[in-house]
């Protein structure tokens, strides 16, 4: 019997073969689920047989795994989330193995359908899409889908599948063997770009539901795959609902969140939210199923302002549709308005900085240097560079590398690719923010824990989990003291919070100390399982702070284990919780260092050692012991150096239990993690810590 919040079952679907089977969800519940178990099924299907570098994520032995957390469909808000792991065209200069993860109802139906993911194997010989509904899976023919944008495709499915009921969706029951439905099919698709294998190609379910970073709507192209689609008519076991109802409503009273959304917390018409959830972060009401979200994709295309006018919301909105139709990743293609900021006067980007370097800045910025153009090496064709403050350039330029038009064919390969392969590589030490591994600067700095997690990982990691910016509620000492009492097992540490980073002192307690190498750790152990693979949903956990309560105390590290044991009846600590974060991490470093990962390649872009390196328009304010007292401090101008970070990566392997001097995990590690699978395998390629 399947652990309650679990379905106990994970649909494996081989392309090539057409053999469709299912995987016991309980031999990966270790794991967690989402990410964690992606990472234990990747393990089992990828790497332990053998067989290949594990280098291209365009082979058909690539998989994509889909898998949802224990809370998805429980009624626990900002929970229902969907994991996608795989290696990921996107990463540079390997393609790493990867993660991204989207919202909506798609994990929900997929839970309600009677499954706690589906894997994809293989290649097909031709365009198919999946169809599940319950437990009765088909490999449908998608030939007429192929060259659909996202949303046109979504609606010829919900056309095809209601005409095979036949049923109008939201108005009439359909009958489904011996239960009913009035829903239509959660659908995760791809659009020209997907199609065309661009590595920034996105999976888009709904009107703009997005897995966006690490190009997996690429590797849906290779795989000849358009779209997966699943209506489930079943129930989701818990082991105490009236537990996980007094769970929710403490939260709701108890820890209100600021900029909450919702009925009767929003004057904006029209805002929806994923499944189960009452935060209201789809506020676009002018995009199809009202469910887009309003972060990267809203903003894309805005254009500093000055030196151009400001970016009307009416253009923005017209090139969100556009990146959303065509299943583009937006944080690739940035002309970095919405966050940008006057350079400091050392830095060589110009005079204004950009916190996300996409692609649309640098093309221009390259145009406007000569470097590219009519009658260059490398042509701008077919972008009218002359209309770059229309919002049709933007519709263009999407367009472009959707289809690899001209210059978009360039571009579809990610920024980073575009670069290298125009002999621009060295940018990268000034007017390329792109920190490691081909992502944009994302909240990079000065949070060095953002800039830390980004090397340790393969991808921005994205993780907003805690709140480090001034309060007038309390001083400075106070504040780190209680952000340190809300992140076990390093509660006793307030110095993980101290940004301290020049001289001594910032060998002492900051940002090349041990105490920053515990706090990297505790940040992607615990995003790791309760963001990635508990999946609750990153704009809401973790609440260490919370401004509405008198203390400021928040919600966590009480209300993740609360949430998690009303639903599948364990007894797990937070703690537990860290440790199944740290066993996933641990697996997906073997991973990595089978795909080549060493110390000596484990390095920023040379711009994040040059003044100029922090994104300085907001969240510069942070906690800085001088070595006798706490104080807030701007620290824009904060920038690394080699050496400190050297001091703190020994640290940090040390923390994690892997090598210092080759950053591989140790036996005595993986065994003491369940893992001892994993250890020999390493022994055996000469990839093993040693002890």
């Amino acid at each position: 019997m399947a652990t309650p919040g679990f379905a106990g079952k994970i649909l494996l679907v081989n392309l090539t073969t057409k053999k469709i089977s299912d995987l016991d969800s309980a031999k990966y519940e270790a794991y967690g689920g989402g990410h964690g178990t992606g990472t234990a099924l990747f393990w089992d299907l990828c790497v332990a047989p053998g067989g290949w570098d594990l280098q291209d994520a365009f082979d058909p032995r690539n998989i994509v795994a889909f898998v949802t957390g224990p809370l998805a469909g429980t009624g626990l808000a900002f929970a229902g989330r969907t994991s996608v792991s795989g290696l990921a065209p996107q990463t540079w200069p390997v393609n790493w193995f990867g993660h991204s993860n989207f919202g909506g109802s798609f994990a929900p139906a997929l839970k309600l359908a009677g499954w706690d993911g589906v894997v994809i194997q293989g290649k097909s010989d031709s365009p198919v899409y999946i169809n599940i509904v319950d437990d009765k899976v088909t490999i449908e023919d998608a030939s007429a889908l192929w060259g659909l944008n996202v949303w046109e495709t979504q609606e010829e499915i919900w056309k095809m599948e209601s005409t095979r009921i036949p049923v109008r969706y939201g108005s009439e029951w359909q009958k489904l063997g011996n239960r009913y439905s009035t829903q239509r099919p959660a659908i995760v698709t791809i659009g020209p770009a997907g199609e065309n294998k661009s590595r920034i190609a996105s999976l888009i379910h709904g009107g703009g539901s997005g897995a966006g970073q690490g190009g997996f709507g690429g590797v849906f192209g290779s795989k000849n795959l358009k779209a997966i689609a699943v209506l489930g008519t079943g129930s989701i076991k818990v082991a105490d609902p009236k537990a996980v109802l007094e769970a929710r409503q403490w939260f709701e009273a108890g820890f209100p969140m600021s900029g909450q959304r919702g009925p009767g917390r929003d004057l904006s018409p029209g805002v929806s939210c994923c499944m189960g959830c009452n935060r209201g972060c789809h506020s676009r009401s002018q995009l199809l199923g009202v469910d887009s979200d309003s972060c990267t994709e809203l903003v894309w295309y805005s254009l500093p302002s000055p030196p151009y006018k400001r970016t009307s919301r009416s253009d923005m909105w017209k090139a969100t549709d556009a990146v959303q139709k065509l299943g583009l990743n937006a944080s690739d293609l940035c002309f970095m308005g919405a966050a940008s900021f006057p350079a400091l006067p050392e830095s060589e980007i110009g005079s204004i900085c950009p916190a996300n370097t996409g692609a649309g800045w640098y093309v221009k910025r390259l145009y406007d240097m000569g470097v590219i153009g009519p009658g260059k090496p490398v042509d701008t064709h077919p972008l009218p560079m002359e209309q770059y403050e229309k919002v049709e350039f933007a519709e263009i330029f999407a367009l472009a590398i959707a289809k690899r038009i001209g210059i978009g064919d360039l571009l579809a390969d990610g920024i980073v690719r575009f670069a290298e392969r125009i002999g621009r590589i060295g940018d990268l030490n000034s007017i390329l923010r792109l920190p490691a591994w081909g992502y944009m600067d994302h909240w990079t700095m000065p949070t060095v824990e953002w800039a830390y997690g980004n090397l340790m990982d393969s991808r921005d990691i994205n993780n907003h989990d805690m709140q480090l910016g001034p309060t007038k509620l309390m001083s400075c000492e106070q504040y780190v003291k209680l952000l340190a009492s809300a992140a076990p097992p390093y509660s006793d540490d307030p110095f993980m919070f101290d940004y301290s980073w020049q001289g001594e002192q910032a060998y002492k307690t900051g940002i090349y100390s041990d105490h920053k190498a515990k706090f990297v750790a505790w940040h992607q152990h615990y995003a790791t399982y309760y963001k990635e693979s508990a999946l609750f949903c990153d704009w809401a956990m973790g609440n260490y702070f919370n401004p509405s309560n008198p203390d400021g105390k928040g919600a966590t590290p009480e209300a993740e284990p609360r949430f998690l044991n009303a639903v599948t009846g364990k007894n797990h600590s937070f703690e537990d919780g860290m440790e199944i974060g740290r066993r996933a991490w641990n697996l997906k470093r073997a991973i990595f260092v089978l795909q080549g990962r060493t110390r000596e390649i484990e390095k920023f872009a040379g711009y994040m050692y040059r003044q100029g390196a922090s994104m300085a328009n907001f969240g510069t304010t942070l906690p800085v012991y001088d070595g006798s007292k706490w104080d807030w401090v701007n620290l824009r101008e904060l920038y690394l150096d080699d050496e400190g970070v050297e001091r703190w990566k020994t640290a940090f392997y040390q923390v994690e239990g892997w090598d210092a001097g080759t950053g591989y995990p140790k036996r005595k590690t993986l065994e003491d993690l369940g893992m001892k699978h994993v250890a020999d395998l390493l022994e055996a390629k000469n990839k093993l810590g040693s002890a």
